[in-house]
């Protein structure tokens, strides 16, 4: 998203994130990873259920297109790591264009936890 956030920008786009961690977490990663937008948190998925952001099925990691997307993963470098205390490694996400009078104009919901 941050290699596109010049073209949001110039079309009078503003990006909010939203994601699951708690304030804390929030805060820690933060400060190690700096981001050009604004992240808030939402420990109790309020805004995810608002947007009917569902659960992944615990066989979908099973899924080979999703082993092979961490598997990918990994070997670029990612470190897989345990969940941190209240985060649901099931809650899928989603990407979502809002006009200014707050009607979602786009909605992508994610249906695999990738």
């Amino acid at each position: 998203m941050a290699k596109y956030l010049d073209r949001f920008k110039k079309a009078g786009v503003n990006v909010l994130v939203v994601t699951q961690a708690k304030p804390a977490v929030l805060a820690m990663f933060l400060r190690r990873h700096p981001q050009p937008v604004p992240l808030v948190a939402d420990p109790d998925r309020v805004v995810y259920k608002e947007f009917g952001l569902e659960r992944a099925g615990v066989l979908s990691f099973a899924r080979p297109d999703v082993l092979l997307k961490y598997l990918w993963l990994m070997l670029r470098g990612w470190l897989v790591r345990l969940p941190y205390p209240g985060e649901d490694v099931r809650q899928l996400g989603g990407d979502f264009l809002l006009n200014r009078a707050g009607n979602v104009v786009y909605a992508y919901r994610s249906w695999v936890p990738t």
